[in-house]
């Protein structure tokens, strides 16, 4: 008999006798009711309390809190930060968990509550808090100043192992004051904060996400060196928006990390100097990084200790800069996977000599931002056929992508070469430029089409 019609039958059995339908969620243990419902904001799992008698209560065990009361949040309390502020009170006060493992915070401050706030993070704080994400918005004072004072606890937590802080405020932090030796993950994206005195306190971090803001580091007599952890596994570096072009108060940018994995630059700050080293363990490298061309060397250095790397994304500003600079070596990148690239011109010149140092190349995606870029070829671009196809497109190959395509004769020409030469490409995606017509995108598809492939199972598509 069908699982369906079973079940049918056994539910009309059980009506017909009387014998009531097994609650499954009922027999579960109160321990992992909470579990379950500590994935669900804390005011979700308050709501459950109407549920049953046996739910009234079940929420003041939640070891886990995320309290979110951002603009952006689905569950915003409306009518002000006040309001907010006494059911977190309420939270706490009906609480009954002996401790609290997680704590999500996210909220404006009023004038007047910091204390409030601070004692929010005092009462969680404890050897068994192990994920602290604050991200606050405070008011400036009479003196114009946003700055927060952590509890001490925080920033020497034994037990802690991941720490987000974010928002509109101010954190102080001395010399030799941070103390978190089982940190993993460290996420700063502050008014101002010297990451230098917390990352120098940060001995066993894995995970790093740093957003440079225009006013840090504050009051400082000599420029900071920010030296990375040696341990670091991922890095994502971003200059904020709010920066101006360039930021004075860093002097020297230290990437001395030979575990990492995963690397994510996005800066325009051309006067910085950065020091790098080599990265043996690289799978991704996305880098978007605007230099002038005097102080383009320290980019290529990167680019020569990322060669093991499996995927390379290079953003719109890093190849401007690598398309101007002064003649250089392109390094072989004898792992490299897939490779994305964003062109401010199409260059089948440079594309060839870099495909010829990528031998393992399986993914190739190409967008062409001309009509946004400002920087403009000093000669025209004409194709010639390379004297010794690349070796990966005759034996690794397998998807080319090409997005903004505008049909001129060297991106056509470029586009027939690897339909020619690519013996086991499967897929080849067309995307003409969107101020191209129908008209002109349906002659482009029928001119790539009649090209013939030496790749039988190659599937050509033009959007």
């Amino acid at each position: 008999m069908p699982k369906r019609k079973q079940r049918k039958v056994e539910e009309e059995d059980s009506t017909r006798t009387g014998t009531p339908k097994i609650d499954l969620i009922s027999t579960l243990p109160d321990s992992l009711l909470c579990h379950i419902l500590s994935f669900l904001p804390t005011r979700c799992a308050m709501a459950t309390s109407v549920l049953a008698r046996r739910w009234r209560h079940l929420w003041k065990d939640l070891l886990v809190l995320d309290l979110d009361n951002s603009k952006h949040s689905p569950y915003y309390l409306p009518g002000g930060t006040h309001r907010f502020i006494a059911f977190v009170n309420a939270v706490f006060a009906q609480s009954k968990a002996p401790h609290v493992k997680k704590l999500r915070l996210a909220c404006d401050i009023p004038r007047g509550e910091k204390k409030t706030i601070k004692t929010w993070i005092h009462t969680v704080v404890g050897p068994h808090l192990q994920e602290l994400y604050l991200d606050l918005s405070l008011p400036c004072n009479e003196f114009g100043n946003r700055d927060i004072k952590l509890p001490e606890e925080v920033l020497t937590s034994a037990s802690l192992e991941s720490l987000v802080l974010k928002g509109h405020m101010v954190l102080t932090v001395y010399d030799g004051f941070v103390d978190l030796p089982s940190l993993k993950n460290l996420e700063l994206d502050l008014n101002y904060v010297d990451p230098e005195f917390v990352l120098d306190g940060c001995w066993a971090l894995e995970n790093l996400k740093l957003t440079l803001h225009e006013s840090f580091p504050l009051n400082a007599s000599d420029p900071p060196v920010i030296q990375m952890p040696g341990s670091l596994k991922r890095l994502t570096l971003i200059q904020a928006d709010d920066t101006e072009e360039d930021l004075n108060d860093i002097e020297d940018l230290v990437i001395d990390t030979p575990l990492l994995e995963y690397l994510s630059i996005t800066l325009w700050a051309r006067c910085l100097q950065v020091s790098i080293s080599n990265y043996p363990n690289m799978v991704e490298a996305h880098l978007d990084i605007d230099q002038d061309k005097e102080q383009v060397g320290w980019m290529l250095e990167l680019l020569k200790a990322l060669h093991q790397t499996k995927l390379l994304d290079l953003k719109l500003s890093t190849m401007e800069c690598l398309l101007v600079a002064p003649a250089f070596e392109l390094p072989e990148f004898s792992r490299l996977l897939n490779l994305e690239l964003e062109i401010p011109y199409f260059n089948s010149g440079f594309l060839i000599k870099l495909l010829h140092n990528c031998h393992m190349l399986q993914v190739l995606t190409l967008h062409n931002r001309e009509k946004v870029s400002t920087v403009e070829p000093e000669e025209p671009n004409c194709w010639t056929l390379p004297m010794k196809d690349p070796d990966c497109v005759i034996s690794h190959l397998k998807i080319f992508e090409f997005k903004g395509y505008q049909d001129s004769a060297d991106e056509h020409a470029f586009v027939a070469y690897l339909l020619e030469r690519g013996p086991i490409l499967k897929t080849m995606k067309i995307h003409a430029h969107r101020s191209l017509g129908l008209k002109y995108k349906h002659r482009i598809r029928q001119e790539l089409s009649t090209i013939p492939r030496s790749s039988k199972t190659c599937k050509l598509k033009v959007t």
